[in-house]
């Protein structure tokens, strides 16, 4: 069986909310070991320094279960030669979106969230390096307000040919517009090779989906919708990788 690591580069984990993750990874008999700083509050050094620590040992695979807002705190201290040297492979979601795209330049890595996932019949089996439907896609991406973050600097990807894949959580249709309007000004919708578009959770909910077609129509690259990766409890995977 694998040897997995709950890991959080983002905000504090509320005690608790892995209990079913936890008890499902144990009922089919994984090894799990969750970060000492998991469930409080850590400097952006310490949460990297966990992920450097882990990178260096026998991990089969790592889910990052942290979200909110200060991943990208720990850009500057994470270790990407020893991450590119591991063979673990890397899983966050969310927040995680500007790690994630940092990390993919050199090792590819997944966009998923584990906590709470009810794709069990897939993650069973992906757990166990078996076939399996888990993963939809590659590219490069994630979350569009996370992803956006690495705008302007030094760790914004070269998306020239790229898929790119975008969701959201938050987000009403105007935030969603301006998001989009700042990736059309960055030259980025004239680089990529094409664009998949999963859950918008919030346009969803308010019946504001239909505002991506709006946006996207004049668009020269192929466009697809309603992927299902996002935040959803059956979101799928997405490989990142240039």
């Amino acid at each position: 069986m694998a040897t997995i690591g709950l890991l959080g580069l983002s905000d504090p984990v509320k005690e608790g909310s892995l209990d079913s993750t936890m008890a499902a990874l144990k009922a089919w008999n994984h090894t799990v070991q969750i970060s000492p700083l998991l469930f409080q509050t850590a400097s952006p050094k310490q949460r990297a320094s966990v992920f450097n620590e882990w990178m260096t040992q026998s991990f089969d695979f790592i889910f990052d279960v942290s979200g909110g807002d200060l991943a990208n705190e720990t850009l500057r201290y994470l270790d990407l030669d020893t991450y590119s040297k591991s063979h673990a492979i890397f899983h966050g979601y969310s927040d995680l979106s500007c790690v994630l795209n940092v990390l993919a330049m050199y090792r590819p890595c997944v966009l998923f969230q584990i906590k709470n996932n009810q794709n069990k019949t897939d993650l069973k089996k992906y757990l166990a390096f078996q076939p399996n439907d888990l993963c939809i896609g590659a590219g490069l991406g994630g979350n569009i307000r996370c992803f956006l973050k690495l705008a302007g600097t030094k760790y914004f990807p070269d998306l020239s040919g790229v898929p790119l894949c975008l969701e959201s959580r938050s987000g009403n249709a105007y935030r969603i517009r301006s998001f989009f309007a700042q990736l059309e000004d960055m030259g980025v919708i004239d680089q990529i090779a094409s664009l998949t578009l999963g859950e918008f959770t919030q346009l969803e909910a308010e019946n504001e989906y239909d505002i991506l077609h709006t946006i996207t129509k004049s668009y020269a690259i192929p466009v697809s919708f309603h992927a299902p990766f996002g935040h959803g409890s059956h979101s799928k995977a997405i490989r990142l990788e240039v």
